[in-house]
């Protein structure tokens, strides 16, 4: 998992050992598991995301029940289960179009809920590396920082005239902006953490009208998001699948 190299100690050595307590976030990182091993194993993959998929489900049900009673005890293993479900999503596409990204940001959505409720919680806790902020942050490439003004002209474009698509298709423009800089600000690994963000915290109504893309801006954005998807598929190969996915747009 990418971080520091604290960050690394604690997804590699406290949240298994978690994981040992709570069946939900061993089936998460046992489907991580297994989509490494299909990725890493292309004559066997089939079966490897046989398995993925299962851990995923049995997961995914576990998880909802615990997320109900989320509490001082279990909210470290509910944070790690959620993460790693919005990367497994990302890894198990069953086809790697627009669609299948829209059905993914719509899988990942109820993540928002468990992040914004267990964030505090962690920083008091073995998983607080994971949240904090990284004090000295790498110099940034140009790209990135180019790709953030490309997206606040976007944010921005608005008028008194402006439909409620388009004030819609800003808001979201805003949504992956201020998750971006946020990203800037406190990661090692910016474009990996944006791409996370932005499905989980962009207003439902702007996921129903991706479904359709037929609103220009609407389109806008979604390419904007699909080449810093791109960009973060350089160095993370569960997103390899979706490189080339903003020539769909």
């Amino acid at each position: 998992m990418p971080g520091t190299e604290h960050v690394k100690q604690v997804w590699g050595f406290a949240v298994p050992q978690e994981a040992f307590k709570y069946p939900f976030l061993l089936h998460s990182l046992l489907a991580f598991s297994a989509n490494h091993l299909a990725y890493i194993n292309p004559s066997r993959a089939a079966q490897f995301r046989i398995a993925a998929s299962a851990h995923q489900s049995a997961g995914l049900t576990s998880l909802n029940h615990a997320v109900a009673n989320i509490g001082h005890l279990n909210c470290h293993a509910i944070f790690a289960a959620a993460s790693m479900t919005v990367i497994n999503a990302f890894a198990d596409a069953r086809a790697y179009n627009l669609d299948v990204l829209v059905e993914t940001f719509q899988l990942v959505r109820g993540m928002d809920y468990v992040l914004n409720n267990v964030t505090e919680m962690l920083k008091k806790g073995p998983f607080a590396a994971i949240v904090r902020p990284v004090e000295d942050t790498p110099k940034l490439p140009s790209l990135l920082s180019a790709f953030l003004v490309e997206i606040q002209a976007l944010s921005r474009s608005i008028t008194t005239d402006s439909s409620p698509d388009e004030i819609a298709a800003a808001n979201a423009a805003e949504v992956l902006r201020s998750g971006l800089q946020y990203a800037m600000d406190s990661s090692t690994h910016p474009a990996l953490r944006a791409t996370m963000i932005w499905p989980i915290s962009v207003a439902p109504e702007f996921i129903e009208a991706l479904k359709s893309r037929t609103h220009p801006r609407v389109r806008a954005i979604l390419k904007h998001y699909c080449k810093l998807l791109e960009y973060a598929s350089l160095d993370f190969w569960f997103y390899t699948g979706w490189r080339g996915i903003s020539q769909h747009l």
